[in-house]
């Protein structure tokens, strides 16, 4: 809001939210700006009738039973006649939650905002990812997410950089939440105006380090990622990461044929 009273003629009014469940538990972002009048996009994997339910009075385009990934979402954002510069954009499908973003920055999309789900378990510099697979499931047979999900802070951050994003605001604090926002560097100087001044100096392990640790996903499977937090033998903490995500790459879906991203 701060960036649309800044700059009302750029301002579109639009807002995507991928991976909106009932489009307003779990702290959701999107929502208040839907009741403020935003149009937009809601998107969600299952059949969720309280998502229809919920949004139904409101200007957005619902799609449920949608599973979203990086060779369809340019297609269904087209379809929906969404903004090429939307003001806010939220991604989080615990999964291949990185190439969904690359893909959508390739295809030439600039929100000025963007809120992304990242993995708390990885800390910078390590960059972690979640590979597009048909076989990939959030969750195991028993519920259990693993570790083995979603994008790290910094991988995030890595893909963003080169259209001109940066890291404003991180949160691992509020409940069900992790994670990032980033803004484009055209409307910086308002996120500094919002966040303050320390933002502008500030590195990704700072961010990443004012947040005490959060529950451990990898621990389900036996494996203490709060090892992970504090560490500087970047190198030799990588091939042990590279470990346990195999491992817990395995319990989940039985085989390794999900491919990751994991460096430094």
């Amino acid at each position: 809001m701060a960036i649309n009273q800044a700059f009302p003629q750029q301002a579109t009014s639009y807002a995507v939210n991928i991976g909106a469940h009932d489009g307003v538990s779990y702290n959701d972002p999107v929502y208040p700006l839907f009741q403020m009048g935003f149009a937009g996009l809601a998107i969600e994997g299952g059949d969720n009738e309280a998502l229809v339910r919920n949004l139904s009075s409101l200007a957005v385009t619902v799609l449920t039973s949608t599973l979203v990934d990086p060779t369809n979402i340019v297609t269904i954002l087209q379809d929906a006649q969404c903004p090429r510069t939307s003001d806010f954009f939220k991604i989080d499908i615990d999964g291949y939650d990185g190439p969904l973003l690359k893909a959508v920055l390739e295809a030439g999309y600039r929100p000025k905002v963007l809120q992304l789900e990242v993995n708390p378990e990885f800390p910078p510099p390590i960059e972690f990812a979640v590979h597009y697979h048909p076989d990939y499931r959030a969750i195991d047979d028993a519920g259990r997410f693993s570790g083995f999900y979603g994008a790290s802070l910094a991988y995030m951050c890595k893909v963003a950089q080169p259209y001109k994003y940066r890291c404003v605001y991180l949160d691992f604090v509020s409940d069900w939440t992790h994670d990032v926002t980033l803004v484009h560097e055209d409307y910086f100087e308002i996120a500094i105006a919002v966040f303050g001044e320390d933002i502008r100096t500030k590195t990704l392990r700072e961010f990443y380090l004012e947040h005490p640790p959060g529950y451990s996903h990898f621990a389900e499977y036996g494996i203490d990622s709060s090892a992970w937090r504090y560490r500087t033998d970047v190198h030799v903490l990588l091939n042990e990461i590279w470990t346990s995500c195999m491992h817990a790459n395995i319990r989940k879906h039985g085989h390794a044929s999900v491919a990751f991203h994991l460096a430094c």
